[in-house]
């Protein structure tokens, strides 16, 4: 469990005698009218209800002295009270109020009596003018008590959008989402109240909190760098926190940086001298990353006892230290057991090679791809250099140079330097005389072209262009299309669409795009229809969803639909800013600004968390806050668009702009 789900304290003080003046009973003064036949004359039934507050508050003020009989004496003293002052309200022939019933509520809650903490909480709600904040978080305690962690997130999202910014709101739901194991809905909702600490509360209880389960949802959700500076943000508080700094050691050990990785299992290492852990894996890091250094190391571990008997750490040290008899086969145990392990895997190899084996490529290849597999780009690249070292002294072996090559281009596209991507793949071309490793190579190099900052759009369709001919495939066809829409080509985009459509009809994918493709020509009907034909083959196309969606708010058609579509999309990808900026504008068009402006922050708050700022979010906060007579804010927003847009100027915001400062000088 990450943490325990914990519920804002909130101070019970009431003030007792301003309930008299306000009186279902109130007494002419100098009568002895009797009002409840549980009372004497002359006194007023709120003596009853002034007399459980004076319970209940004596309830949590024994709680915090831990002295829990007395606290359950005090809360059954209440209810009692309460129910003496409903007696008479009954008699009157008046019904509870929204105070008395939340308060009954609160004191079942105490006494672990939750139907009826839930019966006088639902009570409450409906005798309440208003949603109030307090009576929320009553509901939302009763549902987590009875382990009802989803139905406690239904009370919390009901009532969110009146109060969109509400710390204590946020902090629940990103922590009951966390235990449910939603990694997509806490991060939408910790994100968002981690814009709410920047911006409104910066000293806000729950800022390192919040924090460190960023860090450990990003992680989670594969965003490695955003989870390092979220850690980060949390050990500057608790820099002695060896979860963290061992968790920080884990992502940069999946990043390839072996030299972060190093330095945060030292950093765990002096803290703690006795942590086993860290110390094993720092070998492990030695090992793979700095072979130089690594007897050192060992030496160091083998001098504080902390190489075992057996296991890795023992053979690692067995191979370093040159006792190679009888290692090959026990690391090829160790690697059946535990196949999830890198560095037996190259120690084995490193064997092999000390050895002469006969099958060190075939090993060779295998070690490098479980690398791959285990993200580590800059060793599988490495190792497959070796590898290729070593066949350059064979005759005849183009092919295996050129599967090699291949392979190399594939951990450099990972690591993003698609240049040599592309070099790396030009090469394996050159030396495969293969016909269909040749149009697999060609298809790569094409795709290679459309990444990253290359931007080499026309080479790509070059070389597609000429593939087809040969080889007239859907995936082809597919690709040429999306190059020819980042060329703006739009016509040839759809025509290379509707062939791969053709060739392979039940590809949702094709449809997607080829939609994409019409809209961009104007062609809604054709849009619409491609788009429907998405969801149908696949009723997950949270994409597809979206853009439909948001097409019908920007149309002003089918508002249902449109409402649907875009609320499955968020359930689906909750933490999409994109997706949460589209329902956000159809609650605009439909007037319900409280909601717009919830989902348009989620977007905001998601969009600087992911590292961008979009301007189109921008606008709509704008446009929502300008409906709702705020010309400062929509102001504020609408030249903050303005500013993030690298292209040309909108001239539709623009004018915006010069109406709203016209607005607010007048």
């Amino acid at each position: 469990m990450f943490q325990a789900i914990k519920t804002p304290n909130r101070p019970f003080l009431f003030v007792f005698f301003c309930f008299l003046s306000l009186s279902l009973f109130a007494v002419e003064p100098g009568t002895r009218t009797k009002v409840c036949s549980l009372l004497e004359p002359g006194v007023p039934a709120d003596y009853f209800l002034s007399r459980a507050f004076r319970e209940q508050v004596d309830g949590f003020q024994s709680a915090q002295r831990r002295k829990a009989e007395d606290s359950k004496l005090s809360f059954e003293r209440s209810v009692g009270f309460l129910d003496s002052y409903h007696s008479c309200l009954k008699e009157v022939g008046k019904e509870p109020s929204a105070l008395s019933a939340e308060t009954q509520s609160l004191n079942y809650l105490e006494l672990g009596n939750l139907e009826k903490a839930w019966e006088w909480s639902e009570l409450a709600t409906g005798k309440s003018p208003e949603v109030t904040k307090d009576l929320v978080l009553l509901q939302t305690r009763i549902r987590i008590r009875q382990g009802e962690l989803a139905k406690a997130s239904e009370v919390l999202e009901s009532s969110l959008h009146l109060f969109p910014n509400d710390p204590d709101f946020l902090y629940l739901l990103g922590n009951i989402n966390f235990e449910r194991k939603n990694w997509n809905q806490s991060i939408l909702y910790y994100t968002a109240l981690s814009f709410v600490i920047e911006r409104r509360d910066t000293h806000s209880k729950y800022k390192f909190l919040t924090a460190k389960a960023l860090g450990e949802l990003n992680y989670k959700l594969d965003y490695p760098k955003i989870s390092i500076k979220r850690y980060n943000e949390y050990t500057n508080a608790y820099k002695n926190d060896m979860e963290v700094l061992f968790r920080l050691a884990q992502i940069y050990f999946v990043l390839g940086d072996f030299k972060h990785c190093r330095m945060y299992l030292e950093q765990i290492r002096e803290k703690n001298p006795r942590d086993i852990d860290a110390s094993h894996m720092l070998a492990e890091i030695y090992f793979m990353d700095s072979r130089d250094t690594a007897p050192i190391y060992f030496a160091t571990l083998k001098k504080e006892k902390k190489i075992p008997k057996d296991g890795i750490i023992f053979y690692l040290y067995q191979l370093i230290s040159g006792s190679n008899e009888g290692l090959e086969t026990k690391l090829k145990t160790y690697i059946q057991e535990n196949p999830g392990r890198l560095s037996p895997r190259i120690a084995l190899l490193e064997l092999a090679e000390k050895e002469k084996n006969p099958d060190y490529q075939t090993l060779n290849a295998e070690t490098a791809q479980y690398a791959y597999e285990y993200r580590q780009y800059y060793t599988a690249e490495k190792i497959l250099r070796k590898g290729l070292s070593e066949i350059n002294l064979k005759e005849n072996s183009d092919e295996e140079k050129s599967l090699f090559y291949e392979k190399i281009s594939s951990c450099q596209e990972m690591l993003g330097q698609w240049n040599h991507a592309v070099m790396s793949t030009k090469e394996a071309l050159r030396l495969t005389k293969e016909t269909e490793k040749t149009f697999r190579l060609r298809f790569r190099l094409a795709y290679l072209y459309l990444q990253g900052n290359l931007k080499k759009e026309s080479l790509s369709v070059s070389v597609l262009s000429e593939t087809l001919k040969e080889n007239p495939t859907p995936t082809h066809y597919y690709l040429r299309g999306l190059a020819y829409f980042q060329l703006e080509k739009y016509k040839e985009s759809v025509k290379d669409f509707s062939e791969a459509i053709k060739l392979d009809s039940k590809n949702y994918n094709y449809y997607f795009y080829r939609a994409t493709a019409f809209d961009k020509l104007k062609q809604f009907s054709d849009t619409e229809s491609d788009l429907k034909t998405t969801i149908a083959l696949n009723p997950n196309a949270s994409n597809a969803m979206n853009y439909l969606g948001y097409l019908y708010a920007e149309k002003d058609m089918n508002p249902e639909e449109a409402n649907q579509l875009l609320s499955q999309a968020v359930s689906l990808e909750p933490d999409n800013p994109a997706y949460q900026d589209s329902l956000g504008w159809v609650m605009y068009r439909k007037k319900d600004f409280n909601r717009a402006l919830l989902h348009l922050n989620f977007a905001t708050s998601l969009a600087l968390e992911r590292g961008f700022e979009d301007p189109v979010i921008y606008e709509h906060l704008g446009d929502v806050y300008l409906a709702k007579k705020d010309p400062v804010n929509a102001l504020q927003f609408y030249k903050l668009s303005e500013s993030k847009r690298k292209a040309d100027p909108n001239k539709d915001l623009i004018a915006k702009i010069k109406k709203v400062q016209k607005e607010i000088s007048e």
